[in-house]
């Protein structure tokens, strides 16, 4: 796709399958979650664990084998992770319909099926060479703001991280500061919803740039 910058710029941006980032040219550039990934998430390891011996609590009594129960175990974690990631793509298509739908520029959503897939906004930022999908981006009580959606048990610290490198990404192509951020959540079990504003956006892009960085890095000594 091509993004138009506020000076006249272009930038045809391009996601390579083969490396899950992005391309602009032939640079490959990484995206904001690949960047935020080398943040460590130690409440995973207790959380896969939790998993396994949930799972193996329903197939104890299966007779496939040690084998069999080995691997279940040890891959319980990943099926827990497809039906999350499935539920926040759906999620994101329907809540972008839904504004879509009040601004009067599409039909009103129906209830999203699990197959359904996103659509959203694709941003490169010029300076920090990164690139992202961007939520939203909306006037709020006469804010300009930039949002994610989320649908995760709770907003993790590294979200605000990532959304104001988006806020970033959108200022560059823009041309004008975004105000704020916003992270909504909707949790995907109890259906709550959830909003938390921030306005910290320099301090937070500057914790992302250190994680940008040590991505960079350490990718270069492997």
């Amino acid at each position: 796709m091509i993004i138009d910058y506020h000076n006249g710029e272009k930038v045809e941006l391009q996601f390579a399958e083969a490396y899950h980032s992005y391309m602009v040219g032939k640079e490959l550039v990484p995206s904001v979650t690949q960047a935020c990934g080398i943040i460590a998430k130690p409440a995973l390891v207790p959380w896969a664990l939790k998993e396994g011996v949930e799972w193996l609590a329903k197939n104890l009594s299966n007779n496939s084998g040690i084998d069999f129960l080995s691997n279940g175990i040890k891959t319980a974690y990943k099926s827990t992770s497809t039906d999350a990631l499935n539920i926040g793509t759906v999620t994101h298509e329907w809540v972008e319909k839904a504004i879509r739908f009040h601004l009067g520029e599409g039909e009103e959503p129906k209830m999203p099926k699990q197959k359904e897939a996103q659509t959203a906004i694709k941003a490169f930022q010029s300076e920090y060479r990164y690139a992202g999908t961007v939520d939203a981006i909306a006037t709020i009580n006469g804010e300009y703001a930039v949002i994610d959606w989320k649908t995760s048990k709770r907003i993790y610290p590294e979200y605000h991280l990532q959304v104001s490198a988006y806020a970033k990404a959108v200022e560059d192509i823009e041309g004008k500061p975004v105000d704020a951020t916003y992270i909504l959540r909707c949790d995907k079990k109890t259906g709550k919803f959830q909003s938390v504003r921030s306005e910290d956006i320099e301090e937070n892009f500057l914790a992302f740039r250190c994680a940008l960085h040590l991505h960079r890095r350490m990718k270069a000594l492997r």
